[in-house]
């Protein structure tokens, strides 16, 4: 990665070289090539990209609200609560009552639902690679480290 200077990007834009150089459009673009990719993939094993992301937060975090995971999946309050008693129907996920607060409720990864991550590692894992494999590590981890410092800036919440 060189460092030269970029000149600030606004909108209206001018080219479509100054649209790609605008980091909330190439984020935009890349995650939904990246869904629609994973959902094909995932597509077989019946597990749609939401679910595998709210197995995914259950398996690094743990115990988690249902506030907390909509947060870290990324998606809606009210469509995270249907996707949890979707998952604990099908025994991958069970809620709990939280043992600090009784009337707050968690949800917790069931051993099923660490087996069905396994299952989709065997496919996301290929897929993130293929995405990875033709950038410099060091660029891949400044990139990440980038993205993270954004996101820190943006966060309305501690998670």
């Amino acid at each position: 990665m060189g460092s030269r200077q970029l000149e600030p990007v606004t909108l209206p834009f001018s080219s479509p070289d100054e649209l790609e150089q605008y980091l909330p459009y190439l984020i935009a673009r890349l995650a939904h090539r990246w869904r629609q990719n994973q959902d094909q993939e995932l597509s077989p094993l019946d597990i749609k990209g939401t679910n595998m992301r709210l197995l995914s937060c259950l398996s690094a975090f743990g115990e988690l609200t249902i506030g907390e995971l909509s947060i870290l999946a990324v998606t809606e309050q009210s469509s995270v609560s249907r996707a949890v008693e979707q998952l604990v129907v099908s025994g991958l996920a069970e809620r709990n009552v939280s043992k600090l607060d009784q009337r707050v409720r968690t949800v917790v990864l069931s051993p099923k639902g660490t087996e069905k991550l396994a299952e989709v590692a065997t496919v996301i894992n290929p897929l993130y690679s293929a995405l990875t494999e033709d950038i410099d590590r060091d660029d891949l981890q400044t990139c990440i480290s980038v993205l993270q410092q954004i996101l820190a800036q943006t966060r309305e919440n501690s998670i």
